[in-house]
């Protein structure tokens, strides 16, 4: 590579202070500098070295014995430009002592890989929830015995070497819509439909299953995703009903193929699991292999308090609460998590009911609710539980987007109103 110039700096010989001169030689030296300009200009040698008054930048104490010959400055860069190739060269044999590792930063997909979504669909209560956290491996949905628990679209993943499928857990589809709440779900259901590379529709076996699948599906239905029907419940059956009920459901229109299970026995879910693999479209890896949904914990966290709630209250309690962690922050291992969460009820009466005689009710939820957050999270939590009144949430759309209905990944804080009533 060509060498920079080297810069110089002249070395300035020691001044003694200028002599006074009389004013008729000062004038006479003008009047010569004067008549000279232009033949000075002419003279100028470009390729003479630019001299630089050191006073200029230092003032007077500035010292020239303190500046070195030139031909030490010269022998120091040599020294240093000699220096600078020997590191460049120790840096060239540095790298060629580097092995090829054979390795690479992102493993890429076999040849053939299959990757793709899989709408689970039914009516409530058909046991949707039970058979995604069967497939999956683990509980990902809240699971209670009554209807219509599910309130978002559940993502769960399934995955191996050759193949990636993600399950898409539904709200159950209702016959009528009653509030703007019932209205977000069904669009959260008809939104996965058309967006599945295969559609699985579960139905319980044991409660008018005809009845149930008519109707489920809309009729403007893209069918291009192979459909295939579940008979869930299974086990409250005798085998001849389960022949019959079989040879029923294949006589249905786009219906490829029907699989009685016991999704909560773990009865006959590998059958479906293999049929869906099968009809996923080639495809890259959508998601990291290790992970098995995209939903963040705070998410998983409200909803098993949902769960409790579901399990713990009666009638309409349920229905009208919603739950929304306001922040979650992990420790050292010598102080517990800090949870802080909200319960909203659409009525001040439901708070009563909420937080029981004494606060014994809110205590007893937020105890059921803490230790399956522990075993969620594998670490002991402190649960600061609070409950609010939001009127009419359920009807109200920007109650419902305050909520984080609308988006269940959503971590920004809502707009919770005041403090809380009741803390427990």
């Amino acid at each position: 590579a060509p060498k920079n110039p080297a810069r110089r700096v002249r070395k300035l010989p020691r001044r003694s202070p200028p002599r006074p001169r009389e004013a008729s030689e000062a004038s006479a030296s003008a009047a010569a500098a004067d008549d000279d300009d232009d033949a000075d200009d002419a003279d100028d040698d470009e390729d003479a070295p630019v001299v630089f008054d050191m006073r200029e930048l230092y003032g007077d104490d500035f010292d020239p014995d303190d500046v070195e010959d030139d031909e030490d400055d010269e022998d120091e860069e040599d020294t240093f430009e000699e220096d600078e190739y020997e590191d460049e060269e120790d840096t060239e044999e540095a790298l060629r002592v580097v092995k090829d590792l054979g390795t690479s930063l992102l493993k890429g997909d076999p040849e053939g890989h299959k990757s793709g979504y899989v709408a689970i669909v039914g009516r409530p209560n058909a046991g949707k929830s039970t058979l995604m956290n069967d497939l999956v491996g683990t509980k990902l949905s809240v699971v209670t015995h009554k209807p219509q628990t599910t309130r978002h679209r559940i993502l769960g993943i399934v995955s191996e070497d050759e193949y990636q499928m993600v399950l898409l857990d539904t709200p159950g589809v209702m016959r009528e819509e009653f509030n703007k709440l019932d209205e977000l779900m069904l669009t959260s259901v008809r939104n996965a439909m058309a967006n599945a590379d295969v559609m699985l529709c579960i139905v319980d076996a044991s409660r008018d299953p005809v009845g149930n699948f008519q109707g489920l599906l809309p009729d403007d239905l893209n069918h291009r995703a192979p459909l295939g029907v579940i008979l869930n419940k299974c086990d409250l059956l005798e085998l001849d009903e389960i022949k019959n009920l079989k040879r029923v459901f294949e006589t249905f229109p786009n219906v490829q193929k029907v699989f009685p299970v016991s999704a909560l026995a773990h009865v006959g879910t590998d059958a479906p699991k293999r049929w869906c693999v099968e009809r996923l479209p080639l495809g890259p890896t959508l998601y990291p292999k290790e992970t098995i949904s995209e939903h963040p914990e705070r998410f998983f966290i409200a909803e098993i308090m949902r769960e409790k709630i579901f399990l713990q209250y009666q009638q309409e309690i349920p229905y009208s609460t919603q739950v929304w962690v306001q922040s979650h922050k992990e420790r050292d291992g010598v102080k517990k998590d800090l949870i802080l969460a909200k319960v909203f009820v659409e009525r001040k009466s439901q708070m009563g009911i909420i937080i029981g005689a004494g606060g014994k009710a809110l205590k007893k939820l937020s105890t059921a609710a803490r230790l399956d957050i522990e075993k969620f999270l594998g670490r002991p939590v402190y649960l600061d539980l609070g409950v609010k009144v939001r009127e009419g949430w359920r009807s109200d759309e920007n109650a419902l987007e305050d909520l984080g209905l609308d988006d269940p990944n959503r971590l920004e804080q809502p707009n919770l109103g005041p403090a809380p009533d009741i803390v427990g």
